[in-house]
């Protein structure tokens, strides 16, 4: 078994990037004599989730190995999974049950999307109800929107020595040249993270630093 620390260490680096999910659906049902609702969170919501942070570390999923039974209406299926490092090819095997109910032939696939779901909130222990500290879901909301803010005026810092350093008159020229150069750097302008922006901008502050020196100079 040989050593897989660079890809724990980006599982890792995933579990902090999606720390939190909250639930956006609504489940309803109802019986002769009773009508049941929850909230729970959809698969759509989960995939894109961790799928960005997933793509921002290089990280691949799929299945290899899948067994189902069916009882009645009722599918169950096992699953294993492979997430693999595509920079080093270490990999890992991930397990995840998932049941689906269907009266024709859609129970299977209700079940992988249920296991799927399940393999990221628990391989990558996200909650989705009350956090430990028994904050609210509005205060998480107001947390979430207060970091989506400062990586904007964060991006948008760094964006302004960008266009300082190329000297592109053209904003967007200037804007799309960034976005490249990110890319060159394993990110993109849509998924950048915060402490990727702090390091960016240190560098761009010492290279403008040392442009203003050298045009003193001259």
């Amino acid at each position: 078994m040989g050593d897989k620390t660079g890809l724990y260490q980006k599982m890792l680096k995933v579990m902090s990037e999606v720390d939190y999910l909250q639930k956006d659906n609504k489940v309803e049902f109802e019986t002769t004599k009773y009508k049941t609702q929850y909230k729970a969170i959809s698969e759509e919501k989960v995939t894109t989730s961790v799928r960005t942070a997933l793509v921002e570390n290089k990280l691949v999923v799929f299945p290899i190995e899948q067994k189902h039974s069916k009882d009645g209406n009722l599918t169950t299926v096992d699953v294993k999974y492979k997430i693999v490092d595509a920079e080093t090819g270490e990999s890992e095997i991930l397990v995840s049950s998932g049941t689906g109910v269907d009266t024709q032939d859609k129970g299977v696939g209700k079940a992988m999307t249920y296991a799927f779901k399940y393999l990221f909130l628990r391989s990558f222990a996200i909650p989705t109800g009350e956090d430990p500290d028994k904050i609210s879901s509005a205060e998480l909301d107001e947390k979430q929107k207060k970091q989506a803010e400062e990586r904007e005026k964060k991006l948008n810092s760094v964006l302004i020595k960008w266009k300082t350093l190329s000297e592109e008159k053209d904003e967007t020229k200037a804007t799309e040249q960034f976005k490249k150069w990110l890319k060159e750097k394993g990110t993109t302008y849509e998924t950048v993270d915060i402490e990727s922006l702090n390091n960016f901008e240190i560098t761009f502050t010492k290279w403008l630093n040392e442009k203003a020196k050298e045009q003193k100079g001259a």
